[in-house]
Order: structure tokens, then C-alpha cells, then sequence
């Protein structure tokens, strides 16, 4: 599937290593660069690329005709874990980010 968020939901579908791909993407987000950006609906770092990105995985179920009623929310979603961790540029490599303890 060429679409993006196709291909993410297929890669976070496996078995939790990340896709090649994906870390590409990763690191393509962090050096700015604007091709990879236009891939998505809006730009999150329009300005300056982030310093640091990380991928969490989510599981989505529909909600119940009842809470839909009451809250007009269609998903609800569990957190399932870190598809990637926080990673940054170093020396121009993607990297393990090492974050201040906080």
C-alpha cells in the first residue's frame, strides 16, 4: 500500500520491531525535510524540525451506541506501547535520544 497511514497501521500490526521504513520516515522528520512532511494532512514542525520523535502504539475500538450518544466520541483507544523510542539526531544519524532524568 503506497498511503502512509496504511502502511503504518500494517507496520504496527508486526511484532514490534520497527520497519525500515519507518525509521527512515523517523529520521526524515527530524532533519525537516519537506517532501516527508508533505506525507502528512498537516505538518506538525512546519517551522523547525523537532528535536525529538517517538512512535507510540495505540489500539482504537469503536465505542458502544451508548457512549457515543452521551460523549459524540466514535474511538476509544488503550495505549499499547512504544513502537519506537525517543530518538534524535546525532551527528546527522538517527540515534537513541538519552533525556534528562525528570
Amino acid at each position: 500500500m503506497p498511503r502512509l497511514d496504511w502502511r503504518m497501521w500494517f507496520a504496527a500490526l508486526g511484532s514490534g520491531r520497527a520497519e525500515g521504513w519507518f525509521l527512515v520516515f523517523c529520521q526524515r522528520l527530524l532533519e525537516g525535510s519537506e517532501p516527508v512532511g508533505g506525507l502528512l494532512a498537516a505538518d506538525p514542525f512546519p517551522d523547525v524540525p523537532p528535536r525529538f520523535i517517538r512512535a507510540t502504539v495505540y489500539r482504537y475500538r469503536f465505542t458502544d451506541p451508548d457512549t457515543r450518544r452521551s460523549t459524540g466520541a466514535w474511538w476509544t483507544r488503550e495505549r499499547q506501547g512504544l513502537y519506537v523510542p525517543v530518538l534524535t539526531l546525532d551527528a546527522g544519524r538517527l540515534a537513541p535520544a538519552r533525556l534528562p532524568d525528570s
